[in-house]
């Protein structure tokens, strides 16, 4: 069990972040249903049902970063032990990023070798996802360089922006303003537990951030 204080931690927070998209989509189909049924197929009723369908993505990201942390914290998951590639892992979440997302990682540099690390894959992947998103839209300009290399056991992939985040490591959930219009504010938290999960952990280095891995074990 997780220490007395770490379960349900951003409860609070989660309860309070879905208030305003749920609210939004609920307004939005009691627009719907009010129009004549001729006008459900014009191009307002078109804009009601986008509002709705972003708020009601941002409402069930925000659900199930949140259960996810929920989960590993009383290891609620069975991990798998995969011998995996770091540019498979990095190209499947770039691959998210850009159909999920609508964030393009064209113009990025990526060295990232045949560096390899053993995990869970969906999980993983999450967490990689979740820290390029972040630098990606806090970055003034984000144009992102990842490169990978072994250090003393481990596999590390390092991540820069061309203009950093200010700050680079965001403020805790709870501390930072709401209203995130993607439903992403856990994504930072849920990354750290992810990678401590496997042994791994996020940290700032030089300007960026360095997720940490297990190295790959041989027979593995």
């Amino acid at each position: 069990m997780p220490p007395p204080g770490k379960r349900g931690k951003y409860l609070g927070f989660v309860a309070h972040e879905i208030k305003n998209p749920l609210a939004t989509a609920l307004w939005s189909c009691d627009l719907l249903k009010r129009m004549e049924s001729g006008d459900r197929s014009g191009e307002r009723a078109e804009k009601m049902i986008d509002v709705s369908l972003r708020a009601l993505r941002r409402m069930r990201r925000l659900i199930d970063d949140f259960f996810t942390i929920e989960r590993l914290l009383e290891h609620g998951y069975e991990l798998k032990r995969e011998r995996l590639k770091l540019k498979d892992l990095v190209g499947s979440a770039l691959q998210a990023l850009s159909e999920k997302d609508g964030i393009p990682s064209d113009g990025w540099v990526l060295e990232l070798g045949e560096a390899e690390t053993v995990g869970d894959a969906d999980m993983l992947r999450r967490a990689v996802r979740a820290v390029l998103e972040h630098m990606a839209r806090s970055s003034p300009k984000p144009r992102l360089s990842l490169t990978s290399r072994p250090n003393e056991g481990h596999t590390e992939l390092f991540v820069r922006a061309e203009t950093p985040p200010a700050p680079l490591v965001p403020q805790d959930p709870e501390e930072r303003p709401s209203g995130d219009p993607t439903g992403g504010v856990l994504g930072f938290a849920l990354a750290s537990r992810i990678l401590a999960t496997h042994d791994g952990r996020l940290e700032e280095r030089d300007g960026g951030l360095c997720l940490v891995f297990p190295a790959a074990e041989a027979g593995v």
